[in-house]
């Protein structure tokens, strides 16, 4: 009995000491299979259910907040008290000055953690199959910035929530990024190129709503005719009017790297300052204002007809 213990004893030994010396021996991880590995276990957490129900609840966070956004700016273009042309932070700091305007904090802050972790699996997952070619790539990491933007929203709304600390107004955020870059070696350069990243971007935006290419991630099939329809022109008016801030705040950053002064750099509220300055400027704030809130419209529609996995 005594040899059959010490042969067993001995067998498991060997095995674990065999198997120890291929853990020390094998070669460490390469940046590319570090990659892969990442990927996959962004594609395995997007396909969980949890994920899933939290990714379509985030759109309707995001839906709300443009909702807002848009409400205040065209209460502002017809001359209504209470408007203001906010920015993301500052629409969250009139929402808790609202009646019950904490509670639905709350339920914002869950659902911006939730959106910017689903972007960030978006981008990694390749949800959209942008593709490994650098257009894809670009797409992807712009994917992964949106869903850090989200996780500093909510952080806001949690400081707003808490501390009852008012929201950075005017562009503070871009402010701060544009310091810090130009504060860096070849900073005016990083901000330059970011500045023109941005009007890209609202090019493309504009591209995708003219000709529908933002319904090739939504579950078609399932959308009744009317609902096609709707989708289309919400897509027309929202992406028109985000392409043009977007434009507008690539050229605040374009500004702050040729003049070396990050207070160039602003946001959504400043572009609506300027739009509203215009000839005509209360009608063009208006239909800006309403493609904002078609955004806000649009992104409850992604939150039950988005493909999210």
């Amino acid at each position: 009995m005594r040899a059959e213990v010490s042969e067993k004893f001995s067998r498991d030994f060997t095995r674990s000491h065999t198997r120890n010396m291929k853990e020390e021996t094998a070669p460490p991880q390469t940046v590319s299979e570090k990659i892969e590995e990442t990927i996959k276990v962004a594609e395995e957490a997007v396909r969980r259910p949890l994920i899933k129900k939290l990714a379509r609840f985030s759109f309707v966070a995001k839906g709300f907040l443009f909702i807002i956004i848009g409400i205040l700016a065209i209460m502002v273009a017809l001359e209504q008290k209470g408007g203001e042309l906010a920015d993301p932070a500052g629409a969250l700091e009139a929402v808790a000055a609202l009646p019950y305007g904490r509670i639905i904090l709350v339920i914002f802050v869950v659902g911006a953690f939730a959106h910017g972790a689903w972007n960030i699996l978006r981008g990694i997952a390749d949800v959209d199959n942008a593709g490994k070619n650098w257009q894809g790539i670009v797409r992807r990491v712009i994917a992964v910035g949106v869903g850090i933007f989200y996780f500093g929203l909510a952080l806001t709304a949690l400081d707003i929530l808490i501390a009852g600390q008012e929201a950075d107004r005017n562009g503070a955020i871009q402010r701060m990024m544009a310091t810090i870059l130009l504060a860096l070696p070849l900073g005016a350069v990083l901000m330059a190129l970011i500045g023109l990243g941005t009007i890209g971007a609202g090019f493309s935006e504009f591209y995708s709503g003219l000709t529908g290419k933002y319904q090739e991630n939504f579950k078609i099939r399932v959308l009744g005719e009317g609902q096609q329809r709707i989708i289309t022109w919400l897509g027309v008016l929202s992406f028109s009017a985000r392409a043009l801030i977007l434009v507008m705040m690539g050229c605040f950053f374009l500004a702050a790297a040729f003049y070396y002064n990050p207070n160039e750099a602003a946001g959504v509220d400043r572009a609506l300052a300027i739009i509203a300055q215009q000839s005509y400027g209360q009608v063009l704030l208006f239909i800006t204002a309403a493609g904002l809130l078609c955004h806000g419209v649009l992104s409850l529609y992604e939150a039950r007809f988005r493909r999210v996995s």
